[in-house]
């Protein structure tokens, strides 16, 4: 079994063959092209990256992450001060914070199929191109599904700590989000604090997807660290680059302490907190429906950043890793191949996980 989504290149695959009229010019055949195909751009994966992993074993159906909610600390832990009376005990103290986090993975998979007649009559390598589709696409859905997922956290509460939510510019809500409420260093700041402050801030209403309105106050939560195996990592989309690049905050040596990031432009880290780019963060065009628990219209195109704890914030549980299988169709003259995996993800601690929803200028 090919143990990561690259290692699959290595294998074989195939996909749909369709022709047009005699008089259709074919740009894949060999009296036009020279061999070599321009790939279109391929998105990065990066959520994949940075929650927990595992795997099932071969007969079982689903896994428990477990988890510890909160630690206790010096105010949840009874401490005897004097010498107890004979006969009698110091208070005990319940561990009541351990719990678990169920993860049932659901089968995907898919199949495609090019003729034989293409295989022989193509001097590119179709095969070759339509794994690469398949290995990609496969890829991409995981990626995008994990973001959705740490994404529909449900917010913090009074009564429970959970995903925290902060907003561009004056606004309280996706849905008063307006021009110019775009991503800043001070978010970013923000956002740290928000992650390393045990009091975890709610916002007037919750629920999945996170909290809206104003805030109304904090509970008690985990105060995440970051570290070099499970930094502070922040998504963010195209349009929060190119805001940031703008920035002198970024793209002045004197200030960001290298010029790095003027020649390469990628942005690589800031205040601790490693900042990726992906096409993969939820994007909501104008007059779309706002993805936090208020899903109500959007006035302005809108992006929800993401700033996580490594590896605290969810989990991905694969039941079958992706594999590709083969089969030699002959009655209809083609090769067939299935791609068939099973996975599924959960948040493990949502107060791992800040929303950052902004304009996209």
């Amino acid at each position: 079994m090919k143990e990561t989504i690259k290692e699959l290149a290595t294998g074989r695959t195939a996909f749909g063959n369709t022709r047009g009229t005699s008089s259709t010019t074919y740009l894949l055949e060999p009296r036009i092209w020279l061999k070599e195909i321009l790939d279109a751009a391929k998105k990065r994966l990066f959520f994949t990256q940075f929650v927990y992993t595992t795997q099932l074993s071969k007969g079982q159906k689903d896994v428990v992450i477990p988890k510890r909610t909160t630690y206790k600390g010096s105010s949840g832990i009874t401490y005897a001060t004097a010498s107890p009376a004979d006969g009698t005990a110091i208070t005990a103290t319940v561990i009541d914070n351990l719990d678990g986090v169920p993860v049932t993975p659901a089968m995907q998979a898919s199949r495609v199929t090019i003729g034989n007649y293409a295989i022989r009559t193509n001097a590119l390598d179709l095969i070759r191109a339509a794994q690469d589709e398949l290995i990609y696409s496969v890829g991409d859905k995981v990626d995008a599904y994990v973001a959705g997922i740490l994404g529909d956290a449900t917010a913090a509460l009074s009564t429970a700590t959970g995903m925290q939510t902060l907003f561009g510019g004056d606004a309280t809500s996706d849905a008063t989000l307006a021009a110019g409420d775009v991503i800043t260093t001070d978010l970013v700041a923000e956002g740290r604090t928000r992650l390393m402050d045990s009091n975890k801030q709610y916002r007037a209403t919750g629920g999945a997807g996170g909290g809206y309105g104003a805030v109304s106050g904090s509970i008690a939560g985990n105060p995440w660290t970051p570290t070099p195996d499970e930094p502070f990592v922040l998504f963010i989309g195209p349009a929060q680059e190119e805001a940031f690049l703008k920035d002198s905050q970024f793209v002045n040596a004197a200030e960001y302490g290298s010029n790095k990031v003027v020649m390469n432009g990628e942005i690589g880290e800031y205040i601790g907190v490693k900042i990726v780019v992906t096409n993969n963060v939820e994007r909501v065009a104008a007059s779309g429906t706002g993805v936090d628990a208020e899903a109500t219209t959007v006035s302005v195109a809108m992006t929800r950043c993401m700033m996580v704890k490594a590896r605290r914030c969810g989990a991905l549980a694969w039941g079958l890793k992706p594999q590709l299988k083969f089969w030699d169709n002959a009655p209809q003259v083609s090769q067939d191949v299935i791609l068939e995996s099973a996975y599924a993800a959960a948040v493990v601690y949502a107060d791992a996980i800040v929303c950052i929803d902004v304009a996209d200028a």
